[in-house]
């Protein structure tokens, strides 16, 4: 399971800045966190028909590993074009306390509502507030990339990127 989340992760990761730069960022967001969204919507329908595939299980979280990769980029670089740079202290504070909060409480309620009941209310109840947070970005405006990002793109964003790092 570890290998079907990280692979992607890797290579999609490479790609998810890039991604970001070149396109609005509201739309990539949108778009993997729709595709995360439906694979969460999968895990319930496999959980409320029975299924008990480990390969269906192992392709859902490659997916959503690879949509994560550009998701994340896509999303941590939407606060600093929505607020004023005086509070980003305050909102990476309140995003790292929710990553938090979320790393250790999601996995401790998803424990418990298993043990309590079964998969498909703790995948049901993951959907439901996935819905909350996707409507929430889609509320938001447009987020263009800033002009002078726009000349690469794909590969050769991945390679200055890594150029950047290596100095």
């Amino acid at each position: 399971l570890g290998i079907c989340a990280l692979v992607p992760l890797v290579v999609f990761g490479l790609y998810g800045g890039a991604i970001s730069d070149r396109h609005d960022r509201r739309t990539v967001a949108l778009v993997a966190s729709v595709i995360s969204w439906t694979v969460t919507l999968g895990l319930v329908a496999q959980a409320l028909a029975g299924n008990r595939s480990v390969g269906v299980l192992y392709a859902l979280v490659a997916v959503q590993s690879a949509a994560g990769a550009v998701n994340g980029p896509a999303r941590g670089a939407i606060v600093p074009r929505l607020l004023e740079p005086q509070q980003m202290p305050a909102a990476n504070a309140l995003q790292t306390l929710g990553f938090n909060v979320a790393l250790t409480g999601g996995p401790l309620l998803g424990a418990v509502l298993v043990a309590a009941v079964d998969y498909a209310l703790a995948y049901g109840l993951d959907a439901v507030l996935f819905t909350v947070a996707l409507l929430a970005l889609w509320r938001l405006p447009p987020i263009p990339p800033e002009s002078e990002v726009r000349s690469r793109s794909g590969f050769h964003a991945v390679v200055d990127g890594l150029r950047y790092l290596a100095t």
